[in-house]
């Protein structure tokens, strides 16, 4: 069963008063104690002198009469429950309250220890002395009751009095929280009201201070919520037509999409061709010096068994090696976008075989750092294959491009921690610092219309992190080659294992 918020805060301000209460009671019980007892201690302070000055020459002059008549007089007081007068012997002289002289209560020094509240008698000892000299000793009692029963009534005291303050307090509070529930409950209707879509909803709750701000607040929040509605029912509109326009949009980027994809395929068959035609051109150039050579013999009828035979088995050698040519292309060409667990200097082997031909007719040359163990990675090897050619290629047009004199493409891979970076770097004076951040945007590119799209390091880049959740990055940093230092561009391909 839930409760009010009313009574929730009527039982939160009870038990809070009753707390307060309670440890006031507390505090006034311990004030009563430390009262009483500064009381007693005053009040045995003189029942020593009183009886120090009394006892000393009766029980000099061993006169027992008069320590009877004293102790009698004594104990008419009514907080004193006996009195034993003892020699410097302890034997017992005189008593009045007491009648076992050989077993003498043990001295206490608080009056209100619980021994003494347990027994409702405080004992203590009074000396009797002569010039320093101990002639005796008197062992009182005082009597605790009068503590006890002035907490008693203290106690019930204080309870009837905390009983009428909570219940004038409960009264007072009930009353209040009514009075502001009632303007809660106004409060919750109209909420609901606005919450369901009556925004001209409003409040009133009165004329006092309090409540006037509140209402006003209120009326003015209901205010904002009917003008912020009415925009947001605008800014719909407009988002809907917004939409409308975006999706337009992503429609044309969308085929704008499938252009560069398209403009990215022919790009690649382009570079495959041009690197099937420096792959091909020393194996045509052999076949067409031996056929030449085996027709010339023919003509001059110099040929032999043996020429004919040489011929044809160096030609199938040639034919065997471009057709192998063949497989490596078509290979690397298929569509396969199955992912699998690969090796990554095979796979960066394998784009080397593609353009190292290209490399060499162009007289660059390739120093590679390998790794001390194998390098292993998971994804599609023939794209990770086409970013090597792409930066390859990249590199080669560059020192080309540059005249370089000794042409240097410097490759190394290295594991760093939980990634995998390999490192491409040439000679050829690196990027302009106004156009590096550029280098990866479409269609950017520095070379001539004729020479390049800009579409092949854009393509590297969205595989590397689309594809890989990679990193690359280029910087200009120096590069030492035969003794010499260079600057060039240095691409990072950044894989996490």
């Amino acid at each position: 069963m839930k409760i009010s918020l009313a009574w929730k805060w009527v039982i939160a301000s009870l038990l809070i008063e009753s707390l307060m209460l309670t440890l006031m009671v507390i505090k006034n019980v311990d004030q009563l104690k430390n009262n009483l007892s500064t009381q007693t201690y005053i009040r045995l302070d003189e029942q020593k002198i009183l009886l120090q000055s009394a006892l000393v020459a009766p029980i000099a002059q061993m006169d027992y009469a008069t320590i009877d008549a004293i102790l009698k007089e004594t104990k008419a007081i009514s907080t004193i429950d006996y009195m034993v007068v003892v020699d410097n012997q302890n034997n017992c002289i005189s008593s009045v309250g007491w009648s076992d002289c050989k077993n003498l209560p043990t001295v206490e020094f608080d009056p209100f220890s619980e021994n003494s509240l347990e027994d409702e008698r405080f004992d203590t000892s009074i000396p009797i002395t002569l010039f320093s000299q101990t002639l005796g000793k008197v062992y009182l009692g005082l009597s605790t009751k009068f503590y006890i029963q002035a907490k008693e009534e203290m106690i019930i005291r204080s309870i009837i009095i905390a009983l009428i303050e909570l219940l004038l307090s409960a009264f007072l509070l009930i009353t209040v929280s009514k009075w502001i529930i009632k303007n809660l409950v106004k409060l919750t209707h109209t909420a609901n009201a606005i919450a369901l879509g009556d925004y001209s909803q409003r409040i009133d709750l009165g004329d006092s201070k309090e409540t006037l701000q509140l209402q006003e607040s209120f009326n003015l929040m209901a205010i904002n919520i009917e003008k912020n509605i009415e925009n947001l029912k605008l800014s719909n509109e407009k988002e809907k037509k917004l939409f409308e326009k975006l999706k337009s949009q992503l429609e044309k980027n969308y085929e704008q999409d499938l252009l560069l994809k398209h403009q990215t395929r022919m790009a690649i068959i382009g570079e495959m061709l041009n690197n099937i035609a420096h792959q091909w051109r020393q194996p045509l150039n052999a076949i067409t010096i031996q056929l030449s050579s085996l027709k010339l013999k023919k003509e001059l009828d110099l040929l032999e068994d043996k020429d004919i035979s040489d011929t044809a088995d160096s030609v199938m050698k040639y034919a065997n090696y471009l057709s192998n040519t063949i497989d490596d292309f078509r290979n690397f060409m298929k569509v396969n976008p199955q992912k699998e667990h690969f090796s990554i200097q095979n796979c960066f082997n394998k784009a080397v075989e593609i353009v190292s031909a290209s490399l060499k007719n162009n007289d660059i040359n390739l120093d590679i750092t390998k790794s001390k163990g194998e390098l292993f990675i998971d994804g599609i090897m023939n794209e990770l294959t086409q970013v090597f050619i792409n930066i390859l290629n990249n590199s080669k047009d560059i020192l080309n491009e540059k005249n370089i004199e000794h042409k240097v493409i410097q490759i190394s891979f290295y594991k760093q921690n939980d990634k995998l970076i390999i490192t491409i770097q040439d000679n050829a004076g690196g990027v302009e610092e106004s156009i590096i951040d550029k280098v990866f945007d479409p269609y950017f590119t520095t070379k001539h219309k004729s020479q390049g799209t800009g579409i092949g390091l854009y393509m590297s880049s969205k595989i590397i992190h689309e594809h890989f959740s990679g990193e690359i990055i280029v910087k200009n940093e120096d590069i030492e080659y035969e003794k010499r230092v260079y600057k060039g561009a240095k691409f990072y391909i950044i894989l996490p294992i």
